[in-house]
């Protein structure tokens, strides 16, 4: 077994001797056989390199004096082109200086032509200069001889001649303005007319209004003589209550005492007053001791129904809201009258009016109820506030919240302040709707005609006095005065004198304005 290995490997070794023998030869021999076959591709590849060398060197040459040969017959036809664009150039010059050799002799001549115009003009200038001056001259002697003729000054009869001309066009302007005046006026009238049939169509109200007294009948003989005699202080101690209530006796023709009158004041404590009065009279004079509780408990009653009264107002009329001190204010206005007329209902129908009537117009209704329902409040304490109960109203509608709009407007519905709104237009119209109505207030005409026949009488006791006309019920007095006997700078002074005399010498409830005018028209009809 030993011995097979061992010839086996001797094998093995001999097979790799020889083999490593091999291989040693032919890394010997290939490298040379490789090497001369290389250099043989060599040669040839060269050969064949240069022969291509030679043939593109051929080619080039050829193409290369192709192109010399196109590009000098193009150079050699441009500069024919130049040469004759240059020798067409050169004719053109030739005849632009032509034409301008020829533009310079004519520029020249019309030189000449203008400085021969300018002589000619200047002579013509000269000639009619001493034309217009001749002129003048003859028409200066021909004036001078007209007014020397017909006696008159020159220069006058121009400015009289100016004025009539001036006066005629003033004169047709207010004819025209007349016309459209008239005009504006019948188109107002006609449409304000339809707007009030629409607007009392949807006005239909029940008028039943409560009309309060201020009358207490006296319970009998005893009550009386200790009331007229002073025993018992029960009409002082309401009178020191009420705070301006005037309380007093009203009489028969005989001057006997027959009840008690209770007028002026604030309307709730008048009204407190009034009722006292009729809890305590029939109960004897022992209770009298008690009025001031029984007239205090009163007028808590009364201001608290006040403001149930605003508060109902403002549900009606469906306003925002409003101050308390406000509404009780306008519910206070249930126990004041004006010509017999109930002010709480007066102010609500105002303010039903002239949310209607701002619906016709396009105005804001919220603002003109507002208006309505307080533009009288001021007659609630009017009677201890000196001033316009319009100024008044407007005054505390400011104080507790009111818009700027709704104060001014409340203060304009008697012309106290000049508003020219619309707003204020509506509160005016539906103020005086309210009181016109048939039945609406009590006028005694008696009384009434003597006050305007009294205001009147005073105001005509002054010199230079044309035209008196009393309007708005007696409140606003409209004097037209003689331009001739009353200067400009007396109207003031004239004015005041007007108004202190009818206060002296008129009676009269509220305030009454006094406006005068000094106008100079001349009309001249055809």
């Amino acid at each position: 077994m030993n011995i097979l290995s061992q010839e086996f490997l001797w094998v093995g070794i001999f097979s790799l001797a020889l083999g490593y023998v091999i291989f040693l030869g032919l890394v010997r021999l290939l490298p040379k056989k490789l090497t001369g076959e290389n250099q043989q591709v060599a040669q040839s590849e060269i050969k064949k390199a240069r022969r291509r060398r030679e043939q593109i060197l051929k080619e080039s040459v050829g193409h290369t004096e192709a192109k010399l040969k196109l590009s000098r017959e193009s150079m050699e036809t441009s500069f024919e082109e130049h040469l004759q664009s240059l020798k067409v150039a050169e004719e053109e010059l030739v005849l632009q200086e032509e034409y301008v050799s020829q533009v310079e002799s004519r520029v020249a001549r019309q030189e000449n032509e203008v400085a021969n115009s300018a002589k000619k003009i200047e002579g013509l200038r000269e000639i009619v200069t001493a034309e217009e001056e001749r002129i003048e001259a003859v028409k200066v002697n021909v004036i001078e001889k007209l007014a020397e003729v017909s006696q008159t000054d020159r220069i006058r009869e121009r400015d009289r001649i100016k004025d009539r001309l001036v006066a005629d066009r003033q004169l047709e302007g207010q004819r025209r303005l007349k016309d459209l005046n008239e005009e504006l006026g019948a188109n107002s009238k006609r449409l304000a007319d339809r707007m009030l049939s629409r607007l009392l169509a949807r006005y239909e109200p029940v008028f039943i209004w409560p009309k309060s007294s201020g009358q207490v009948e006296l319970p009998d003989e005893k009550s009386t003589e200790l009331l007229v005699s002073g025993q018992e202080n029960l009409l002082a101690e309401l009178r020191e209550l009420t705070q301006g209530v005037e309380i007093g006796f009203g009489t028969d023709d005989a001057g006997k005492p027959q009840y008690i009158r209770i007028v002026g004041g604030y309307g709730i404590y008048k009204e407190a007053a009034k009722l006292t009065l009729e809890d305590l009279l029939p109960k004897g004079n022992r209770a009298w001791a008690k009025a001031a509780q029984v007239y205090d408990r009163h007028k808590k009653a009364l201001e608290a129904q006040a403001l149930k009264l605003g508060r109902q107002a403002l549900r009606e009329l469906r306003l925002s809201p409003m101050s308390d001190e406000i509404l009780k204010m306008v519910g206070a206005l249930n126990w004041r009258t004006s010509y017999r007329q109930n002010q709480f209902y007066h102010s609500l129908e105002v303010a039903k009016l002239a949310g209607l009537l701002a619906h016709e117009l396009k105005v804001d209704p919220e603002f003109a109820k507002r208006s309505g329902l307080l533009h009288d409040i001021g007659k609630t304490i009017d009677y201890r506030i000196e001033g316009s109960h319009a100024v008044i109203s407007g005054d505390y509608a400011d104080r507790y919240g009111e818009s700027r709009l709704v104060c001014d407007t409340v203060m304009s519905h008697h012309n106290d302040l000049v508003l020219e709104t619309p707003l204020a237009y509506v509160l005016k119209t539906a103020d005086t709707l309210s009181g016109a109505r048939p039945g609406a207030r009590v006028n005694l005409e008696e009384g009434y005609q003597i006050r305007l026949s009294s205001i009147e009488q005073a105001v005509r006791s002054f010199p230079g006095i044309m035209k008196v006309e009393i309007m708005n019920g007696g409140r606003e007095v409209h004097i037209d005065v003689n331009n001739k006997k009353v200067k400009e700078t007396m109207l003031a002074e004239l004015t005041s004198a007007i108004a202190r005399k009818i206060e002296e010498e008129v009676a009269f409830p509220g305030q009454i304005r006094v406006i005068m005018s000094r106008r100079f028209e001349a009309v001249a009809v055809a």
